[in-house]
């Protein structure tokens, strides 16, 4: 039986549920939610298969080591004892940051320097010679959490954010980040059923991990580097293995169309789309959302607008009463999502929401809202419905009893 390992997910503010769902997926046993965090257990296979796979993790922590401490003396003791050597050359690089709540430490930099010189100690006096410190490109980035006296070693095994998927060649001035962009997909509940569009669709990030989960291409399929990679205990085979295992569809039997005002943004896009390969999927326009109508019904809106912190607006108020606007009259028979910061600008929609939920896009606070958009009035669309009768019938047919 393989032994079973410790890890940590990291991820935003109110995706936390979405994850422990698709980690489990995956395979993870024990899944605790935590902030911004689910932690979950596995064999090591398992280390590799969420960076991988996983859409809504944005770090995948591997917990190599755990102990009380009381002073700095039995802190360096502690972290002395832990083998490094299995997973760091001797002349290879390191880099520790630290986390740290209500410990004897007065700064993360002495923990962390202290940790450092165990570990580099140990090295010493077993071979001579002792790894280097480099904190942009390290071979192994350890990451120490302290909490009173309780400290947790952790190895950082995806090495940049997770949301780095690997496919952005151009970069927009207010860009949503990949994974925030795949767990709104998520919440939506869009089921792959019906084309997607996204009317503000800026560099396209929106578009391309619809496209990935519709098509069910990995999140980590275009990346070039994991953190592992440069572990001394990297296993090349498994991963292979793993790797070889996505099951990637030919096709999908929708549309994913995007527009935007600037053909600056759109070349962007495309440029981003071209990387993924994935043109022959997502058709791109310069176009502005107020000229836009939906070419098949039913279809899914999701978008980010401007929320007025990054790209100026001259009337922010104007802006989204004009985006309600457009909701009603070109995308009737749909639902339409959003996420946006601005609170005020949400109000002016001029829609009642069927759902909330509270997310984070960065520090800003947001909410991504889901709106059901009915052609003619809500009454009447439930008649029809219910019915099977078109508006016109509808109406001819006044004295039906509802």
């Amino acid at each position: 039986m393989k032994r079973k390992e410790q890890f940590v997910a990291k991820t935003f503010a109110g995706l936390e549920t979405i994850l422990k769902e698709e980690l489990e997926t995956l395979g993870a046993e024990n899944c605790q939610l935590s902030k911004r965090a689910v932690t979950f257990e596995g064999d090591f296979d398992l280390l590799y298969k969420t960076n991988y796979y996983s859409r809504f993790a944005l770090r995948i922590l591997w917990q190599v080591h755990q102990f009380d401490f009381r002073d700095n003396k039995q802190f360096y003791e502690n972290i002395y004892k832990y083998p490094a050597e299995n997973v760091l050359d001797e002349k290879g690089k390191l880099a520790i940051s630290v986390t740290m709540h209500n410990t004897i430490f007065q700064t993360p930099l002495f923990a962390a320097q202290l940790a450092k010189d165990a570990i580099c100690d140990r090295f010493r006096e077993r071979t001579d010679t002792r790894p280097s410190v480099d904190k942009e490109h390290p071979d192994v980035q350890f990451h120490l959490h302290l909490n009173e006296n309780m400290a947790t070693l952790f190895l950082d095994a995806s090495g940049d954010s997770l949301h780095k998927r690997g496919y952005r060649v151009s970069i927009h001035p207010a860009q949503i980040n990949e994974v925030l962009a795949a767990g709104i997909i998520k919440l939506s509940g869009w089921k792959h059923d019906c084309d997607f569009i996204d009317p503000m669709c800026g560099s396209g990030t929106i578009l391309i991990e619809a496209a990935m989960q519709a098509l069910n291409i990995p999140a980590g399929f275009y990346r070039k580097y994991f953190g592992f990679y440069t572990w001394k205990n990297f296993d090349r085979r498994l991963w292979n293995k793993i790797t070889a295992e996505a099951d990637i569809h030919d096709d999908v039997p929708v549309d994913f169309y995007g527009y935007d005002i600037s053909p600056r943004f759109i070349g962007m896009a495309q440029a981003n789309v071209r990387a993924a390969r994935l043109a022959d999927f997502i058709h791109l326009q310069s176009r502005s959302m107020f000229e836009v109508s939906v070419k098949n019904t039913p279809s899914c809106i999701l978008f980010n607008p401007p929320y007025g912190e990054r790209l100026d607006m001259e009337d922010i108020s104007d802006f989204y009463k004009n985006i309600g606007d457009a909701l009603k009259q070109h995308f009737a028979g749909c639902k339409a999502f959003i996420i946006s910061s601005n609170m005020e600008g949400i109000k002016n929609i001029g829609l009642h929401p069927s759902r909330k939920y509270p997310l984070f896009n960065g520090p800003l606070e947001c909410k991504f809202l889901r709106y059901d958009l009915y052609a003619g009035t809500k009454k009447n669309t439930a008649v029809r419905q219910t019915y099977g009768l078109d508006e016109k019938n509808v109406k001819k047919n006044d004295g039906i009893k509802r």
